[in-house]
């Protein structure tokens, strides 16, 4: 009889990143902001996108890979005009 469980030392472990808990890198729900920015780089406002992309004033959550694709879709679209961050 061959086991395929795996034993506590073999998983990987999983470090701290700053400003990441556990809980968030596990998290399937996501949201996509999108922070609009000045010439001089200063933040004009937050806005959030939606499932198809529209932006919006109200947040949307989302299955994190959904989240992620449209996320790097947008980063192309509006280039140094905006950051876009995956809540």
């Amino acid at each position: 009889m061959v086991s395929f469980a795996i034993p506590a030392m073999a998983r990987p472990l999983l470090l701290p990143q700053p400003g990441r808990g556990p809980i968030e890198r596990q998290c399937p729900i996501r949201v996509v902001s999108v922070h609009l920015l000045g010439t001089a780089g200063q933040l004009l406002r937050v806005l959030f996108l939606d499932r198809e992309g529209h932006i919006s004033g109200q947040p949307h959550p989302m299955a994190r890979p959904e989240a992620l694709i449209l996320a790097a879709n947008q980063r192309r679209v509006l280039g140094p005009q905006a950051r876009v961050q995956v809540l």
